[in-house]
């Protein structure tokens, strides 16, 4: 089985709050730490961005997850909230007429770099006319080292208090075949969905990774837990409840909804079943402490070390938790897989990252050395 890792370092300019930043060693495990607000999910949104070679759905989900709306007009002249691309490029200010400068992405282990440029509407076209704005900039040219793409972003519409797609981001690609994107999962700070946790069920049951996924559990759960099994329907009306995830426990006779187990239950199992979805992939996850008790942080970084290295996943955290980079160090240092922390910074106005080598990371640790 091969061992190569998808992105050994990282190159990020023009994204976001990023200006540029260089990664220039990533591990088989790398922990992102830092103070809220210095770009440590904006790191990986910019990953997921180039595993998915600039998919317009992963596009549109980064904005949409931070609710990057813009105010237009439709085909029959309502006012109706469009995704705002020009919230993905560093420092660009939605009122200028000026062309902010392209997004890059790269990796050394690959002669492909994703860029993103901003384009300007075409009048002609069906393309949306944003309010307030006599210049609009609204279209998207993506491109995947010689390959490229214009996107136009559909309208959103609001059914119910969930955000839906009255029609999808409009591709039109080159004739030459799109590179294929890198495997990945990505876990935000929040709990995972019963509709996500089916989807990632689904794709391991009955399989050794199932087991994997109830062993994880049990970190929280207890020695009691037997079974997992996701019960109910696909929703199809407002009457339906969806799938849900529920235990077997030795102690019960009726199967108890995950959730009851708390927050640090549903963290353990999103982990779990994502890790068990990337085999040859890269696994995403941002606050990856919350909802996990500090008592079992080293655990849980045993299970991740052990389980990127037997399934060559690349995973990178992020993480703004002392007790997590004391798991952290304390997992690395019995593990064989290479486990690297990246302290992110602002260092007279240029973001930094500053890497802490395992053997001073489990020292800082153990004495307490502030490294977030």
């Amino acid at each position: 089985m091969s061992t190569r890792l998808h992105l050994p370092s990282l190159s990020i300019e023009g994204f976001r709050g990023i200006r540029s930043l260089e990664l220039p060693r990533l591990g088989r495990v790398t922990l992102l730490a830092g103070k809220n607000g210095v770009g440590k999910t904006s790191v990986l949104e910019a990953i997921r961005l180039y595993a998915s070679r600039g998919d317009s759905r992963s596009l549109i989900d980064l904005i949409e997850t931070r609710e990057e709306f813009v105010l237009g007009d439709n085909d029959e002249g309502d006012l109706v909230f469009f995704p705002d691309f020009s919230s993905l490029f560093y420092g660009f200010d939605q009122q200028s007429t000026a062309r902010p400068p392209p997004i890059r992405i790269a990796s050394t282990s690959e002669s492909l770099s994703l860029s993103l440029r901003l384009e300007d509407a075409d009048k002609n076209s069906d393309s949306p006319r944003f309010f307030g704005s006599e210049n609009p900039t609204n279209g998207l040219r993506v491109l995947v080292g010689k390959r490229s793409r214009n996107l136009s972003a559909g309208p959103l519409i609001y059914y119910g208090g969930t955000r839906k797609h009255l029609s999808e981001a409009n591709a039109r690609a080159s004739r030459d075949e799109w590179p294929a994107p890198i495997a990945f999962e990505s876990l935000g700070p929040g709990l995972l969905g019963n509709a996500d946790a089916a989807r990632l069920w689904d794709a391991v049951a009955l399989t050794e990774a199932e087991d994997f996924a109830i062993r994880a559990l049990r970190l929280v759960v207890g020695d009691s837990l037997e079974r997992l099994a996701v019960v109910g329907e696909t929703p199809r009306s407002y009457r339906s409840r969806g799938r849900r995830v529920v235990a077997k426990l030795t102690t019960s006779s009726a199967p108890i909804p995950i959730k009851r187990f708390g927050d640090g239950a549903n963290r353990l199992l999103a982990v779990a079943l994502s890790l068990a979805n990337c085999r040859n992939g890269i696994l995403l996850i941002d606050e990856v402490e919350n909802g996990i008790h500090y008592g079992i942080q080293p655990a849980l970084w045993r299970m991740i070390f052990s389980t990127a290295e037997a399934a060559n996943t690349q995973v990178i955290a992020a993480t703004h938790s002392f007790d997590c980079i004391v798991g952290f160090a304390t997992a690395a240092a019995e593990s064989h897989a290479d486990g690297v922390v990246l302290r992110l910074e602002n260092y007279e106005d240029e973001l930094v990252a500053v890497q802490y080598l395992e053997d001073s990371l489990l020292v800082a640790a153990q004495q307490g050395t502030e490294v977030r």
